[in-house]
């Protein structure tokens, strides 16, 4: 029939939203944990200035995958999960659009990877490793369609191994490629870092066609890969969704391709050096914020799975489930991030110390931690405007707060003695903003209301927990600093998780 949309008997077995977000979560922390042991092994390979160096191309990489993949990870599963509509041709959409726009930006990188480096980062050592950026967008857009698909089927179990397998890749060939390539200068180490992505991606790609054709085999045996006629109203599905998606998600990137480009102008314009600018950029960037984005697979996985599920939900003008769906997600951002920032801001100088043996950054983190947690519930609003079909009014709240971000940026760091710190409070500022938008967004199309008193509730536990943790600190000395960090650090998890059930905000 060539069509994936026969069945045979009862194969093809769903898994809950509890189990998928379990498996996302479990995931995601093992792939957190690599890239902590990979960042390790990077930074301290690289220096503070390799990484300063590797910090400025990389929003220009997250512009252009977010340009290359155009929003399909949003679209596929949300269509995938109606079930109303021909998944061989939304696949096949997809595929279209993404490579052809992967081969477009192929061939501009190439013209313009060094006026990019000269002009706009003002550090030519950025121009070869930005030339790899095409490469690695064929393979990235390939497995995002993929793993989008096997979201929309609501099994996540693909997407997780081949992730797990694409970040293990990885960091083996970036310790290989950066040992080979780092006598050779910067620039060289940094392109070793862009062939070890490509790498990582290239055999997560391999694995996930592997699965998709075992899964096809098993679920449709009667469709081929015969491609099927498409007409303007099957790009006209996937383009409803895709394009309001990347208009939200391309005005944060663009934000942050103009962010090291302004912040490298205005502390040239100081009297700093490129070298230096360079460096503090890389303190915020590529310490800092890296950091204080560790539990970002929590928010993640939740994301991921709530996404089908209230578009279903919203079919059906069922509100209960997208309110249980959204206090769900909000209590597993809450547990795991906030834990996990009141620990930063307990140990900035120790957990910087431990992991990249430097202080670089430190002095961001107790200032940046608390509106951090803000972020956190962000990512579930988002995931339900888009999921309810209404990515467009996100992306005008993602506009504006974006134009608020810049010009405050910019002025802020046109202040004697503000320097670097403009940038960190625009960035503050940006999150409350944007989260606060987000919410009165999502509680007018779906009458969600936060429950003030388990907002208080939370931020009392957080409060305890925190002066506790100085407690203790001054208490219990160590000789070994990791000894002290991981005893203080296990207590109060006992008493966070003991508060947090006590005060009614476990997952549930």
């Amino acid at each position: 029939m060539g069509q994936f949309e026969v069945r045979v008997g009862d194969k093809m077995k769903k898994q809950t939203m509890v189990q998928a977000t379990f498996i996302m979560i479990v995931v995601g922390f093992l792939i957190k944990l690599l890239g902590v042991v990979n960042r390790i092994i990077v930074t301290r390979a690289l220096t503070e200035e390799g990484i300063g160096v590797y910090m400025l191309i990389s929003p220009t990489v997250m512009l252009l995958a977010t340009l290359a993949t155009i929003g399909l990870p949003v679209a596929i599963p949300a269509l995938i999960s109606r079930g109303d509509i021909k998944e061989k041709k939304v696949l096949s959409v997809s595929l279209f659009i993404s490579l052809s726009l992967s081969s477009l930006i192929t061939i501009i990188m190439f013209f313009v990877a060094h006026p990019i480096s000269a002009y706009l980062l003002k550090d030519e050592r950025v121009a070869l490793p930005l030339m790899l950026v095409g490469p690695l967008l064929f393979v990235v857009s390939f497995t995002a369609i993929l793993k989008s698909y096997f979201q929309g089927k609501e099994n996540m179990t693909p997407g997780a191994i081949s992730t797990m397998t694409e970040q293990i890749v990885r960091m083996v060939l970036s310790l290989l490629l950066i040992t080979w390539l780092l006598p050779k200068g910067i620039a060289y180490a940094v392109v070793g870092l862009m062939l070890a992505s490509i790498g990582g991606e290239l055999v997560s790609a391999i694995l996930l066609t592997v699965m998709f054709l075992n899964f096809k085999k098993k679920n449709y045996p009667k469709s081929d890969f015969k491609l099927p006629k498409l007409a303007p109203v099957n790009f006209k599905d996937v383009l409803g969704i895709s394009i309001p998606t990347t208009g939200s998600r391309l005005i944060g990137t663009v934000t942050h391709f103009l962010e090291p480009i302004i912040v490298a102008r205005m502390l040239f314009r100081m009297g700093y050096a490129n070298e230096v600018a360079t460096q503090m950029y890389g303190a915020v960037a590529g310490f800092a914020i890296p950091l204080l984005f560790m539990p970002s697979f929590v928010s993640s996985a939740v994301t991921q799975a709530i996404v089908p599920a209230i578009s279903k939900a919203y079919k059906k003008f069922d509100f209960t489930t997208i309110h249980r769906r959204l206090s769900t997600a909000f209590r597993m951002a809450f547990f795991a991030s906030g834990f996990y920032l009141v620990i930063v801001m307990i140990f900035p100088y120790e957990i910087m110390e431990l992991l990249y043996n430097s202080r670089t950054g430190a002095e961001f983190l107790k200032v940046m931690a608390p509106v951090f947690l803000i972020l956190y519930l962000q990512a579930p609003l988002v995931a339900t405007l888009q999921a309810i079909g209404e990515a467009k009014f996100a992306m005008r709240a993602s506009l504006i707060a974006s134009f608020i971000k810049i010009t405050l940026m910019t002025l802020l760091m046109l202040i004697s003695g503000m320097n670097i710190w403009g940038l960190v409070l625009a960035i503050l500022f940006n999150i409350v903003l944007l989260t606060c938008w987000y919410y009165v967004l999502a509680a007018k199309r779906v009458a969600y209301k936060l429950s003030i008193r388990k907002i208080l509730n939370g931020a009392f536990v957080l409060g305890i927990i925190y002066f506790l943790g100085q407690y203790l600190r001054g208490a219990l000395t160590f000789e070994s600093q990791l000894l002290q960090v991981l005893i203080i650090t296990g207590i109060l998890f006992v008493a966070h998780s003991a508060l947090a059930l006590i005060a009614g905000l476990l997952p549930k």
